[in-house]
Order: structure tokens, then C-alpha cells, then sequence
């Protein structure tokens, strides 16, 4: 009888999932009418929504129902949703219903862990994927509350959240060495 050994996935100790505030969600059909208008006022000999219309296979057409359609589900898939996962060896996050723009950090690399409110218009620009005048890594999704991670490195990684401390607190105890 032979033995196969299998390592199981590490065991999830916090994880948090945040969507973007509602008012980004109500930019997406302000962009698209603001586009599709741009698409028929470009249409050829200014023939207005009824040349658009009348010629279903014209590239501002196409164009159109590629902005509509594929514009809001590349967002919503890709973007619109923040995850952040600790496990006792790394910290994950990335957005969106799969995993765009994934960040792990081990930790192993923490130094320093801290609960932080901030200012995400004046200080960061925004919500989403940041970078701050000082160099720091920021990913917030809403809100104005995070933990900010000091790597050995002398990198510093911000990561928004809606439950700041318990996300610390899951951090730090990961950090503890294990006692046998």
C-alpha cells in the first residue's frame, strides 16, 4: 500500500466582501447614454438616431451595442467588487468576481499593522486600485476606513474596509508564531 501525501488549502480566517458604493454603479448608464449620444451625433451625414438605426450593421452601430452590452458586464465582472481573504500564511485581495488584480502579500513580509481612517477623495484621488503622493499601494472599494500594512520591504499597502479591526485583529494573530 502506498501513501500519497496532499497538502490542504489553508484554511481561511477572515474574509470580507465589499461592492462599490451605489453612485459608481449609477456612473455606468450615465457613461453609456454619454457615449451612445457621442456614437449617433458621429453618425455619417448627420442623419441623426434614424440613419443610426436605419443601418444596423454601420460601425457606430456596432459600436453601441458593444459599449451597452459588454461595457457594464466587464465592470461589474472585472472591477466592481472588492475581496480581501486571510489566511494563517497570506493576505489576498483583488477585485472583482474573479481575480483582476490580485495582490498577496505573506506574512511573513508584515512588519506593522494598523487601523487607519483616511480621506480616499483627498488623499488617494478615489476608490479602487490607488497609488498615494507618498508611493503607498491603496485598495478600498467605499468607505473611508482600512488597515494599513508596513512590509519589510518599506513598502506600505493600505486596504480599505468595513470592518477595519476585525481584519487587523485576524492579521496579527496570524503573525503570532505558532506554539506546539
Amino acid at each position: 500500500m502506498s501513501t500519497v501525501a496532499t497538502m490542504r488549502p489553508a484554511a481561511t480566517v477572515f474574509r470580507e466582501e465589499q461592492c462599490f458604493d451605489w453612485k459608481v454603479y449609477a456612473l455606468i448608464p450615465a457613461f453609456e447614454l454619454l457615449v451612445g449620444g457621442g456614437l449617433i451625433w458621429i453618425t455619417p451625414n448627420g442623419g441623426g438616431l434614424a440613419t443610426f438605426l436605419g443601418s444596423p450593421w454601420s460601425l457606430q452601430f456596432f459600436l453601441a451595442i458593444l459599449t451597452g452590452l459588454a461595457l457594464p458586464v466587464v465592470l461589474a465582472i472585472f472591477l466592481l467588487r472588492m475581496t480581501t481573504e486571510v489566511t494563517p500564511s497570506r493576505v489576498r485581495i483583488w477585485f472583482g468576481w474573479t481575480p483582476a488584480y490580485p495582490r498577496e502579500v505573506m506574512i511573513d513580509n508584515i512588519r506593522k499593522v494598523s487601523v487607519v481612517r483616511f480621506r480616499p477623495i483627498r488623499e488617494h484621488g478615489g476608490w479602487g486600485i490607488r497609488q498615494g503622493p507618498d508611493g503607498e499601494r491603496v485598495l478600498t472599494a467605499r468607505g473611508d476606513q482600512g488597515v494599513r500594512l508596513e512590509l519589510e520591504d518599506g513598502n506600505r499597502l493600505l486596504i480599505g474596509s468595513q470592518r477595519p479591526q476585525e481584519l487587523a485583529d485576524s492579521i496579527r494573530r496570524a503573525m503570532q508564531p505558532l506554539i506546539a
